[in-house]
C-alpha cells in the first residue's frame, strides 16, 4: 500500500503541536461525502493563551503551491476566521523536493491572490515576505521533527 505523505503530514503537525505544554489541537476529520455545508475550513483548531488558530495542512511537489489546492470553502473559512481578534489562520505548506515548511496566513494569501492576481506562491517566499514564518525542524529520513515552539515565539514577538 502507498503511503499518503499528505496524511502522513497532517500527522506529524499534529503531534508536534502536541507535545507543546498548555496546547490544544483538534483534528476536524475529513468530509468523504462532501454534502452541502459539510466540507471542512481546515484540517486543525489549535489553542496557545492568547490565540486561536485554524490550520490547513498542505505538501506539494515541486517550486509552488498552486492557490487551485485551497478550495474555496477553505479560502473563504479562513478569512473569516482570520478576521477575528486574537485568530490566525492560514496554511501550512511542506515543500516535499525542497524541505521547506511554512505557514502562511490565508490574509496573506489572499493579497497575493486578489490584488498581486497570483496563481501560487514559491517555497522561497518566505525569505522575501515577513508575514509568512518559516517552520524549522530536524529532518529524520524523509520527515521532519518541527520546532512548533519557535513558530508560537515567532508570533509572539510579532505582536509586540
Amino acid at each position: 500500500m502507498a503511503k499518503n505523505k499528505g496524511k502522513d503530514f497532517e500527522n506529524i503537525i499534529r503531534d508536534a503541536f502536541s507535545k507543546i505544554t498548555n496546547v490544544s489541537i483538534d483534528r476536524i476529520p475529513d468530509q468523504t461525502m462532501h454534502h452541502k455545508g459539510a466540507c471542512n475550513i481546515c484540517d486543525f483548531i489549535v489553542y496557545k493563551e492568547p490565540h486561536e488558530y485554524y490550520i490547513e495542512c498542505k505538501t506539494v511537489k515541486g517550486n509552488t503551491l498552486p492557490f487551485s489546492n485551497i478550495t474555496d470553502t477553505q479560502w473563504e473559512g479562513l478569512l473569516k476566521k482570520s478576521k477575528i481578534e486574537g485568530v490566525f489562520a492560514g496554511v501550512i505548506c511542506w515543500w516535499t523536493e525542497k524541505d521547506v515548511t511554512l505557514f502562511i496566513p490565508i490574509q496573506t494569501l489572499n493579497i497575493w491572490k486578489t490584488q498581486v492576481q497570483l496563481k501560487s506562491i514559491r517555497y522561497d517566499i518566505w525569505e522575501k515576505d515577513f508575514d509568512v514564518i518559516k517552520i524549522n525542524g530536524k529532518k529524520k529520513r524523509i520527515y521532519f521533527d518541527y520546532d512548533i515552539e519557535e513558530f508560537f515565539k515567532t508570533i509572539e514577538r510579532r505582536e509586540t
